[in-house]
């Protein structure tokens, strides 16, 4: 009976780590942008695949299809790349508050294309930057550029408090 046990436990912490093994973590495959909003000023941070974004580019029958705004050569240098890959950020993103229209900043951009495009980490972020003319914003709407594909897209609106040294913060939802 106690070689059955010792069988059986064997047999179910080989199973188990088995199992452990094979299995991934989920990652979001598809573009993320969170938009901060706060006195006014709007912060949007969009986090892609940047290795499936640039292939896309590289596409011409994508761009061809309307799929994509502009086409990149492989024969680019990875400066004119990037260049283009902010150019095609700034024209093609729109970002609303209140109903107005707003000019953006990128704020932070990935340096190294080439990288994100062969490594195995290609996720990055670029960030962009509005102040709007309103204190109190009621509405706010984002437009990126239509080759990221589907973007999921929340928004925060961060509620801040100062509170002295061992004392409580409490917020109402």
């Amino acid at each position: 009976m106690s070689l059955f046990k010792h069988f059986l436990s064997f047999t179910i912490y080989t199973v188990m780590l088995c199992t452990s093994a094979i299995t991934h973590a989920h990652a979001l495959k598809e573009t993320t942008a969170t938009i901060t909003v706060r006195s006014g000023q709007i912060d949007v941070l969009v986090n892609t695949d940047f290795s499936y974004w640039l292939s896309l580019l590289h596409n011409n029958e994508a761009w061809l299809l309307g799929d994509t705004e502009l086409v990149l050569q492989d024969g680019q240098t990875e400066q004119v790349k990037r260049k283009k890959l902010q150019e095609l950020v700034r024209t093609h993103t729109k970002i609303q508050a209140n109903g107005a229209l707003l000019s953006c900043q990128l704020n932070e951009f990935p340096a190294k294309l080439n990288q994100l495009h062969k490594g195995h980490h290609s996720r990055a972020y670029f960030r962009l930057g509005c102040v709007s003319p309103h204190q109190q914003l009621s509405a706010v709407s984002l437009v990126l550029p239509k080759s990221l594909g589907r973007v999921y897209t929340s928004l925060v609106q961060p509620k801040q408090q100062l509170i002295g040294a061992g004392e409580k913060a409490e917020f109402k939802l």
